[in-house]
């Protein structure tokens, strides 16, 4: 079973219509999945899966893919692909930051200006928004590590273009939070071992909360000026490409 999975489908959108159900996933990192999962994403017809995690996950823990599917990875937050750091071993991690003052302040400053960053460098997000625009009937696969905060924000950033409600964007960003990893409480409990801030800051790194996403859209309208101006100069969309979305993925 596929950690933190669902559809984005049947969301309430623009001029009383719905996101269209079976063409939208999201979800976990695909490389510890099982014959069964991948048998399942066949069956829904996934036939790109979107990965935005960093360079250095996605060649650790490469992707296992459904039958038929082709991948394309795009990094949600641009300086993880620029700048290396541990994201493969919880415990290697923790032990970095007890060892040095400089490294966990830097990955204190880093994990709280990653929202930031996304809507700052969207990259990612535009080459996503294309793939939907030059398949529309294809059914994507959206996923970063744990599924929960660069595919949130993709995820958000999406709906919000189908006209869909802030209260329903932040209820599937928060649902992120019922669906924590398996091994969620375990790496909490080691990380409270090594101290408050690590406590904090790893606690920060497992979950979700809605001040976080409004703090990306909120610095959206900071840097873009508005959401208009995100979308026609950070995701690169015209009024056409956006009614064009509207029209496909909505019914």
């Amino acid at each position: 079973m596929i950690v933190n999975f669902r559809d984005l489908g049947g969301h309430a959108g623009v001029g009383g219509r719905r996101v269209k159900p079976g063409l939208l996933l999201r979800g976990t990192a695909l490389h510890d999945v099982t014959d069964d999962d991948l048998a399942d994403l066949k069956d829904l017809g996934v036939g790109l899966v979107f990965d935005l995690r960093a360079l250095d996950e996605a060649t650790g823990r490469p992707d296992k893919l459904p039958a038929g599917a082709t991948y394309r990875r795009e990094p949600g937050v641009a300086s993880m692909d620029e700048v290396h750091r541990e994201l493969l071993d919880w415990s290697v991690l923790m032990d970095q930051l007890s060892a040095s003052e400089e490294a966990l302040t830097q990955m204190e400053s880093f994990q709280g200006g990653i929202y930031g960053e996304m809507v700052e460098r969207p990259q990612a997000f535009q080459a996503l928004v294309g793939e939907l625009l030059a398949q529309p009937s294809r059914p994507v696969y959206i996923h970063c590590s744990a599924g929960k905060d660069r595919t949130g924000v993709a995820s958000a950033i999406i709906l919000r273009l189908l006209g869909v409600s802030h209260d329903d964007i932040m209820a599937d960003y928060m649902v992120s939070a019922k669906y924590p990893l398996p091994d969620y409480q375990a790496v909490l409990d080691q990380a409270k071992k090594h101290g408050p801030r690590i406590g904090a800051l790893i606690g920060m790194m497992l979950t979700v909360s809605p001040a976080q996403l409004d703090f990306a859209f909120q610095h959206i309208d900071e840097v873009w000026g508005s959401w208009d101006g995100f979308v026609a100069d950070g995701l690169g969309l015209t009024p056409q490409d956006v009614e064009t979305l509207q029209q496909s993925y909505l019914s």
